[in-house]
This record gives structure tokens, sequence and C-alpha cells, in this order.
């Protein structure tokens, strides 16, 4: 999944005043590899209003984060989980939203966005994480995926 619904996100979000920086396959795609990608991974600011932001939008369309226990949908329920989590997926209406924050490999939000670049995407301007952490990423990732993306990105930005 990639496109209108993932725009409509993105926009949501950077309307609302989220601080945040893509991260994942819609920055392969900003850094001009084209491929889908099934959610929108971002590193959010983890300042509480800034969580508090983000699950307002995450719940207004139509978010809901698994537990073992429960589905949790009100943003007040998904804000507390940003706030303590390195990793929170939520299913929206307009797709999946990952929200990472210090695992292994993925820099802390502030020092991905002292070396981030701006891109429009989606009619707005979004913040998108460096080449350079971005290449990073995908070697800590490892996976066969972030592999071929690795390579990709190599190809287009040949120095």
């Amino acid at each position: 999944m990639s496109g209108p619904a993932f725009d409509e996100l993105l926009r949501r979000l950077v309307e609302a005043g989220v601080r945040f920086v893509l991260i994942g396959g819609l920055a392969v795609n900003a850094w001009g590899v084209v491929r889908g990608t099934k959610d929108l991974d971002i590193v959010a600011d983890p300042e509480i209003d800034n969580l508090k932001r983000l699950a307002q939008v995450a719940a207004t369309a139509g978010g809901q984060v698994q537990t073992r226990d429960a589905f949790i949908s009100s943003s007040v329920s998904i804000a507390a989980l940003l706030a303590e989590g390195e990793r929170v997926q939520i299913d929206t209406g307009l797709g999946p939203l990952d929200v990472v924050q210090g695992l292994p490999g993925v820099p802390r939000y502030a020092e991905l966005r002292s070396r981030a670049t701006e891109a429009e995407i989606a009619g707005v301007a979004i913040s998108v994480c460096s080449l350079e952490d971005l290449r990073s990423m995908k070697r800590a990732a490892g996976r066969t995926r972030d592999l071929a993306d690795l390579e990709d990105l190599d190809t287009a930005h040949e120095d």
C-alpha cells in the first residue's frame, strides 16, 4: 500500500503540528527509489504534547493498537503507549502507521531531525531522514527488502 491514503495521513499529521521524521519505504521513495510500502514509518518527537497530537490524528483516522489483551483506540490510551513504547504499530483507516522510537539501529528524533532534509510529499513539507541515516537504518534492519533498498539507493546515488 502506498499513495493517496498515506498522502492523506501525512497531510493530517502535518496539519495537526505533529513533529516527526519520515523513515522506511516512503523515505526510500523520497530519495528517488520508487517502490511500494505497506506502512508509514516515522520517528516522532517524544515530547508529550506532540505525542498527544499524533495520537489524536491516529484516533480520528480510526486508529487502533492491538495489545495482548485488547484493541486500544482512544487518543489518550494511544498517547500513553507512544510515550512508553519503542515501537507502536497503529492500524488506521488510512493505512498502518508505525511509530518508532529508540529501537536498535534507529537514531532518536533529535538526532535524525538535525540531519533531515525537507521534501514535498502530498503537497506538504515533510522532514525526511538523511540519505546516510536511511542507509544506516536499512543496514541495521538487514531484512531482504532493506538490503534491496540499499542496493537501489546506492545505484540511484552513485557518487
